[in-house]
């Protein structure tokens, strides 16, 4: 690929001389090994052994700064952590919650998930994140799965959470029936103070659920281990933006960092999601304020980015989109100096979006998912400029390697399954032994996508493996028919899958949701834009022109897997 007049290679090592500055013996990020299922894991040496020490530290910093402004009440570090003291110490004397037990939490992200997730690692319990947005379906296979002694829901979802389990303890967020403990009552009882609470840093802290896409989601065990290391990593890469700004401008670490704004976060990926909690986990790094929303309005969000200064916004593609397309996008976003779209593949046409529109806001990249909960690697400022496809160099505390269809490891440029080793890997599957192990090989983590490394050691994403389409002999890459349909603009909405043909082994398929002013636009026309592109074999068989938003999970992950079974069950004559 061509990288213009940019010095590639003047980037790539100047980014390895700050890494190494950093996590040298006696720097900030230093690493170490340690031993973890019986293999050597490198780890950050400074990183906490406990979650809630990590968010003990930033609440004691935070002080008097508000954290979370939730509709029309704002409430600082210090009331937050006082709340969660106090629930904590009932969750272990009212409830019997110690080392090591599940508490759930199903509500939408508000200040009393904030509270519950802090009081239920103080406690020593772990945090079972569940899918807020699920079907009673999902929510009881979810909970059987991986079920709780304790769950904290908010109103919404009382009956959703009964139906699902009728044996887990619930208390709700607000008072609305007396047959329930409520939160306010339960923060004005009196208890001990509970002790500092210790962790093994292999326990399991938190548990998420897989996202879905392409099965039944699965409990994901994230350990203290992973995620103590998972939030020194983000300020690893905080850091290195900050040494790499130094170095352009010829300034001192310092004087760049006091030039950067204070990090204040509007919070859409919710925080059972791994994006969510790395929202929050960045703006209580800088002492800043996250910004709850009930559901998903592009001009309630503009408003209160402009109302509260927001610098960060995070969220699928698709939201950003809607965001871009606003009147007065310009003034009510100018604030934002860091636009991360996220969940999935960035089309061209929003990060074209983004640099038009918000001249003064940089955008990120990057590739991770929940099994290593997290980013394990990220690109942004110089090195996405240098390299806009990338999504970064790997984390000081990780390793990648790619491996291709026979099973063996391929050289830099050459695509395959990326597989992943380190500190930031999940425990495992929760009560799913035989999952787990298909997940590994050895102390690899099979990840299911399909990637290259270049010669500087950076990852780039090509497909899902799953996603691979298999057509007249010849694989195709859905990512890159979605993204020159998406770049043609003419779409709000674009998915590629594949689906059975006993004769070409796939059917290639585009659904499509055309914007307003193209509603006319013909199965013909679609395939004629991939044409123009791409060769013959990438033509979509056939198109769907969707007049609905394509189904998406809570997320804003496209659910394949339900776009294919539609069209099977629409087509089924005709096989």
């Amino acid at each position: 690929m061509s990288q213009g007049t940019v010095d590639t290679q003047s980037v790539v090592e100047t980014y390895r001389e700050i890494e190494q500055s950093l996590t040298a013996p006696g720097a900030p990020f230093e690493m170490t090994s340690t031993i973890v299922r019986g293999e050597p894991v490198r780890t950050y040496r400074n990183a906490e052994s406990s979650l809630y020490d990590v968010f003990a530290a930033l609440g004691r910093s935070g002080g008097d700064n508000l954290l979370v402004a939730d509709g029309d009440t704002g409430y600082s570090y210090a009331e937050v952590f006082a709340d969660a003291d106090r629930l904590a110490a009932a969750l272990a004397h009212d409830y019997g919650i110690t080392t090591g037990d599940h508490v759930g939490v199903v509500m939408s992200n508000q200040y009393a998930y904030l509270v519950t997730l802090f009081a239920v690692l103080r406690a020593g319990g772990v945090g079972v994140l569940y899918n807020a947005r699920s079907s009673t379906a999902e929510l009881t296979a979810a909970m059987a799965d991986v079920p709780s002694s304790v769950t904290v829901v908010d109103p919404r979802r009382i009956e959703l959470v009964r139906n699902a389990d009728q044996n887990t303890r619930l208390i709700v967020t607000q008072p609305c029936l007396d047959d329930l403990p409520d939160l306010p009552e339960i923060l004005t009882r009196d208890h001990p103070d509970l002790p500092d609470p210790s962790a093994d840093p292999d326990s399991t802290a938190l548990i998420l659920f897989t996202s879905g896409t392409s099965g039944a989601p699965k409990g994901v065990e994230l350990t203290h281990r992973n995620m103590c290391n998972v939030v020194l990593n983000m300020r690893f890469v905080a850091d290195t933006n900050i040494a790499f700004a130094a170095n352009t401008y010829g300034l001192s670490v310092d004087e760049v960092r006091g030039f950067m704004p204070q990090i204040s976060a509007l919070l859409i990926f919710p925080l059972f999601h791994v994006s969510g909690l790395a929202a929050l986990s960045s703006a209580m790094g800088s002492g800043g304020l996250i910004v709850t929303m009930d559901r998903w309005d592009p001009d309630r969000a503009a408003d209160l980015i402009k109302q509260h200064a927001i610098t960060l916004m995070s969220g699928p593609p698709m939201v950003v989109s809607d965001l871009m397309a606003i009147d007065g996008a310009e003034d009510k976003l100018g604030t934002l100096v860091n636009v991360v779209p996220g969940g999935q593949a960035t089309p061209p046409n929003i990060t074209a979006q983004i640099v038009s529109r918000l001249p003064n806001s940089r955008r990120s990249s990057g590739w991770g998912m929940t099994e290593v909960g997290g980013s394990v690697c990220t690109a942004g400022g110089d090195i996405l400029g240098a390299f806009p496809e990338t999504a970064g160099p790997m984390s000081p505390t990780m390793d990648v390697r790619v491996i291709g269809a026979d099973g063996h490891e391929v050289p830099a440029g050459s695509a395959g399954e990326l597989y992943l080793r380190g500190g930031l890997i999940m425990k495992g599957y929760f009560g799913r032994p035989d999952d787990t192990e298909a997940a590994f090989d050895g102390s690899w983590l099979r990840t299911g996508d399909i990637g290259y490394v270049d010669e500087y050691g950076l990852v780039y994403l090509v497909d899902r493996k799953k996603d691979l389409v298999i057509t007249r002999g010849e694989n195709i890459s859905c990512v890159e028919v979605e993204s020159v349909l998406a770049a043609s603009d003419r779409f709000t909405e674009v998915a590629v899958f594949g689906v059975p043909d006993p004769r070409l082994g796939e059917r290639l398929i585009a659904a499509v949701r055309p914007r307003t002013d193209e509603a006319d636009i013909s199965g013909d026309e679609v395939k004629a834009i991939v044409g123009a592109t791409l060769n013959s074999q990438k033509i979509p068989d056939d198109v769907v022109i969707a007049t609905a938003p394509l189904p998406r999970n809570a997320t804003g992950k496209l659910l394949k897997r339900v776009l294919r079974q539609s069209y099977l069950d629409t087509h089924a004559g005709n096989r």
